[in-house]
């Protein structure tokens, strides 16, 4: 089971705090052309996810991560929406809340929706509150991958998506609270910081 994805997630990233070395960055986790994430709007989904994987059923799990692989996975999250955001305002993409609603009915019936719950609260970090946002951004991805490649094999779209988000990200400019790391436009996500822990998830599941 597999989620069309534009950047691959990798372990290691900055510890979520609320201050910055920079004042332009104070309390705000990234600043995307100009507009700020608050780091506490980061923090709540960090918490909301945490709570989630606390009561998701253990054999949906095949591996619970930790908190600063939460606290990357959340914080990329938020930047690859804007983006995605901005990319099908752009390009002129166009999805409805119903072609959202009906592509996430769709794959609950394939998968279950326990199972797409599990997989995207523990290896996405999106909670059941961000399920439909995630619906909406691989639909514009998918929307976008054939215009940029029509007809071409899954590889080139992809590739062309990661092109053209690559230099969306460079063109209006992604920077990070150093605590969360540094962005990397070439892999389209974050990098570990100077002050990287390694913190477990204090959960069991099984």
């Amino acid at each position: 089971m597999k989620f069309r994805a534009i950047a691959a997630v990798v372990v290691g990233v900055a510890l979520v705090t609320g201050c910055a070395d920079t004042p332009k960055l104070a309390g705000s986790a990234a600043i995307i052309d100009g507009k700020a994430i608050s780091a506490a709007t980061v923090s709540e989904r960090i918490d909301q996810v945490r709570s989630q994987i606390q009561i998701t059923d253990p054999g949906l799990v095949s591996a619970v991560p930790s908190l600063v692989q939460i606290s990357q996975r959340s914080v990329d999250h938020f930047v690859l929406h804007a983006l995605i955001e901005e990319a099908a305002k752009r390009e002129g993409i166009n999805i409805t809340e119903q072609d959202v609603v009906s592509y996430r009915e769709d794959i609950f019936a394939q998968y279950t929706k326990d199972a797409i719950e599990a997989q995207l609260v523990t290896q996405n970090a999106v909670p059941t509150t961000g399920v439909d946002e995630f619906m909406f951004e691989i639909l514009v991805q998918r929307a976008l991958m054939e215009k940029f490649a029509p007809g071409g094999t899954k590889a080139a779209q992809t590739q062309a998506l990661i092109d053209y988000i690559t230099n969306l990200s460079q063109e209006i400019g992604v920077e990070l609270n150093p605590r969360y790391g540094k962005w990397d436009p070439s892999n389209l996500m974050s990098t570990p910081g100077d002050k990287t822990l390694s913190v477990p998830l204090p959960v069991s599941l099984g």
